[in-house]
């Protein structure tokens, strides 16, 4: 196909139809209480993160801090640090060694100065690094840092960025104006939005503001760079390591890809985030000209605060007109954003509604607006503010109308304009099971919190401790698979026949590489325990890094077509003469067969007629021996039989698919999300008594892997919603919670009881009709708390996240 066709043809689609060799039935795909290959691991703590390497003779970098929210370096005096006892070096930016600019991570190659002059926001890595003995020392010697700054205005709200006088936040980058995305996808439109609203009963409007939150982990952004001789070896903690070995490579006159050792150790938390914010290498490259300076190993280290870099991507300002009729059907949306830093202002705000309603009438529009703060990035996920428009728009309607927001979910459910008649007969045409996903969420969610019983109209239900009761329910489509690609390849280890799954990435906790290792082992027809996959260290092969849910999407089909090749070279290998040269050979294991006649069952190489007849695949691949890995038997003296041997066995796989980001798949897998809440009036404290989630994901791989993603990304969505704030002093522009006390984050203690439920339609586009689920929950639950605290009071929070004060303030009582 061309690009962005649409095929009429199902055999285009990748769906269970279109595979021509499934799986007649699975063994480990789907089974519960898989072992964790990382499970003892991180349980004894003896898990290592790149935060704990220490090589002979390390050195530790730190960096100076831009105390002002827009500021540029006039002068710097480095010379009482440089002679602090324990210091090594002081980089500085104006060093000649330096490039102007350099690519330092992101998306796609960047051009950043290594060392600004110039701050953006406060707490900006500028100016100087100090290179010392310990990480103490280097803080103790950039606090002698004398430096003379022109500080320069600054604005920190979007909404105030937008003034005509308002000072301009980065006029490098932006001279025009704070307003900077004009014309770069920032509009999505469906139907005549006059007609919609022409057509609806009532027409209302509402505001909605999301604070800034942002992507703070256990593990501190760091690395190592240590040479080895000219060759670098480096330690990241990345999500896209890939994308680590291509920057380096462009770096200190340029290095051969071949001859850079990387390592990507487990990941004390990685939601986006660092991974995705420019200058996220800028470490990096400074730690590698102070490693070739000094001839030792360097670690770059941002302290607590540093990690407070940058934000979500939906902080801003939400203006919401709505057309809808008594019945609950929505006749037009148009939704406004005024959000602020994005990077990547280009996924909308009203696209849900497109994506998966049959809202005939839709027009968003993102204005991004650069302030002194941080980048805001995507961090679980880019989907949050469509995520949080659908939602608000949703509950809003509803309520408007009194009716069960479970109704109006169901009376709008579609795609593109249409109807669920028309959905159902598209899923049909492209190969997929008739199955209705929403309803069949929506019913799984209801009965496990009780909805039936337990929803009434707002502010009506107070209970007997006093507080005030509340539901809440929302929706969208599943995440389906983005643009990726991927590369794994699997080989047969000599002597005992395990497979062993190679390709570098990140681990990001979330049993994927199990999950993988199930795949490979139903497709393989081997034991679970014969199949392993540790994707710490560079072995030329890059699987697609945890991004958009799209993991097992697209490394899925990569190793399920490696798995598939293998299979087929094991059974040809299986039914022809081994050890062949052109001295001779030796008899196949399986005589008079063909490799169709075959198959492997428990890592047993066995003909299908005749079952008795058998080999284990580590007979067939024979030991390594006196004459190297692939012959066992030296041949001694004058007519000694020739050795016998078996050739490699490996295979690789790779996946290059579009999806979600494109326009020519529709969605059909669907997730449904309830939430019961108390609030007590008096304190105005929002208490999760229950959460239940609900995702379809086509079909299950790891089943505590995709419940693992439930239960993290309720808490995460539930500490969005009700704590999660980076608060500045509008004064002087200086973040005042940088750090985990001031700063909160849901905990165990936060959150009730979170019950989880999976439902597999199939009809997700992945393999075995799967599709993703991480970054859902956390990107749709955060919204959600305002409708349940909407349903307790009888009044509408729309301001996030909310926090007593602000429930007290709506009640008149501040």
């Amino acid at each position: 196909m061309t690009q962005g066709e649409k095929s009429e043809d199902w055999r285009f689609q990748d769906n269970i139809r279109a595979d021509e060799h499934p799986l007649a039935a699975y063994r480990n795909i789907g089974k519960r209480d898989i072992r964790r290959l990382d499970g003892f691991e991180k349980a004894s703590g003896r898990a290592t993160y790149t935060m704990d390497v220490q090589l002979p003779g390390m050195l530790y970098l730190r960096f100076l801090k831009s105390p002002h929210p827009h500021a540029k370096i006039q002068e710097m005096d480095t010379r009482l640090a440089e002679n602090y006892p324990g210091v090594r070096a002081v980089l500085r930016y104006d060093d000649p060694e330096l490039p102007e600019k350099a690519d330092l991570g992101g998306h796609a190659p960047s051009e950043l100065p290594v060392l600004p002059e110039i701050a953006h926001f406060e707490g900006e890595a500028v100016g100087a690094a100090v290179l010392a003995d310990t990480e103490a020392i280097a803080e103790e010697a950039l606090r002698l840092i004398d430096v003379e700054w022109e500080i320069r205005p600054f604005v920190l709200d979007p909404v105030a960025a937008l003034d005509p006088g308002a000072p301009l936040a980065n006029p490098e980058a932006f001279p025009d104006g704070n307003y900077y995305n004009r014309g770069m996808l920032d509009e999505e439109t469906l139907g005549d939005m006059e007609k919609g609203f022409r057509a609806a009963d009532e027409t209302f409007e509402f505001q909605s503001e999301r604070r800034l939150h942002t992507w703070i982990g256990p593990e501190r952004p760091c690395g190592v760079f240590h040479w080895n001789g000219e060759y670098p070896e480096v330690w990241v903690k990345q999500q896209r390591p890939h994308i680590c070995k291509r920057v380096i490579s462009s770096w200190f006159g340029g290095i051969p890809m071949n001859r850079i050792e990387l390592h990507c150790l487990y990941q004390g938390a990685s939601f986006g985030g660092w991974s995705q914010a420019p200058w996220n290498m800028g470490g990096h490259y400074c730690a590698g000209l102070l490693a070739r300076r000094t001839g030792r190993p360097v670690k770059w280290i941002f302290d607590r605060r540093e990690d407070f870099h940058g934000g979500e991507m939906d902080e801003g300002l939400y203006k919401f007109k709505v057309g809808a009729k008594k019945d609950g059907t929505i006749t037009a949306v148009k939704v406004e954003a005024i959000l602020c830093n994005l990077l990547f202002p280009v996924f909308g705000v009203a696209k849900h509604f497109i994506e998966n309603t049959k809202i005939p009438n839709v027009h968003g529009k993102i204005i991004a607006v650069q302030t002194n703060k941080g980048p805001n990035v995507p961090t679980r996920c880019e989907q949050n503010p469509n995520c949080h428009a659908l939602t608000l728009v949703f509950d809003h309607v509803a309520n408007a109308f009194g009716l069960d927001p479970v109704e109006v979910a169901l009376k709008n459910d579609g795609a593109d304009g249409h109807d669920m008649i028309w959905l159902n007969g598209q899923k049909k045409r492209l190969g997929f099971q008739v199955r209705d996903s929403l309803r069949e969420c929506i019913e799984k969610g209801k009965t496990a919190i009780d909805w039936d019983r337990k929803w009434h109209k707002p502010g009506t239900r107070r209970r007997q401790n006093g507080r005030m009761h509340g539901l809440g329910f929302t929706w969208t489509h599943e995440w389906e698979d983005s643009a990726g690609s991927s590369e794994m390849l699997i080989r047969i280890e000599r002597d005992d026949g395990t497979a062993r799954i190679l390709g570098m990435r990140c681990d990001n906790g979330v049993n994927a590489e199990t999950s993988y290792c199930q795949i490979a082992a139903d497709e393989l027809g081997m034991r679970l325990e014969d199949v392993f996959y540790r994707p710490h260290s560079d072995n030329g092969f890059f699987p697609m890094t945890p991004d958009s849910s799209t993991n097992m999407s697209v490394n899925g089909f990569a190793i399920r077509n490696a798995a598939r090749k293998l299979k087929r070279k094991i059974l040809e290998e299986a039914a022809r003469p081994s050890g062949r040269t052109p001295r001779g050979h030796y008899p196949p294991a399986f005589s008079n067969v063909t490799p169709e006649e075959l198959d492997i069952q428990e890592s047993v190489i066995f003909i299908k007629a005749d079952p008795s007849r058998r080999m284990p695949i580590s007979e067939l691949v024979q030991p390594m021996g006196a004459e190297g890995p692939m012959c066992h038997t030296p041949e001694m003296g004058k007519g000694a039989p020739k050795s016998n041997f078996s050739v490699p066995l490996f295979a690789c796989g790779w996946q290059v698919q579009q999806g979600a980001y494109s326009d020519y798949r529709l969605r059909f897998c669907r997730q449904a999300h309830f939430m019961e809440v108390e609030v007590d009036t008096e304190t105005g404290q929002v208490i999760v008594i229950k959460m239940v989630n609900v995702n379809d994901v086509g079909k299950v791989i790891n089943w505590e892997g995709c419940e693992g993603q439930q239960y993290g990304g309720s808490y995460m969505g539930a500490g969005r919603g009700l704590f999660e704030e980076v608060v500045h002093d509008p004064a002087t522009g200086v973040m005042l919670n940088g750090n985990l006390l001031d700063y909160k984050f849901a905990t165990m203690n936060d959150v009730g009881h979170i019950t989880t439920r999976l439902v597999e339609t199939g009809m997700g586009y992945g393999p075995y009709g799967l599709v993703g689920i991480g970054e859902d929950i956390a990107s749709v639950v955060p919204a959600l708390l305002g409708p349940a605290v909407y349903n307790a009071l009888d009044v509408w929070i729309d301001d996030f996240p909310i926090t007593p004060q602000k429930v007290l303030k709506a009640l008149g009582k501040l």
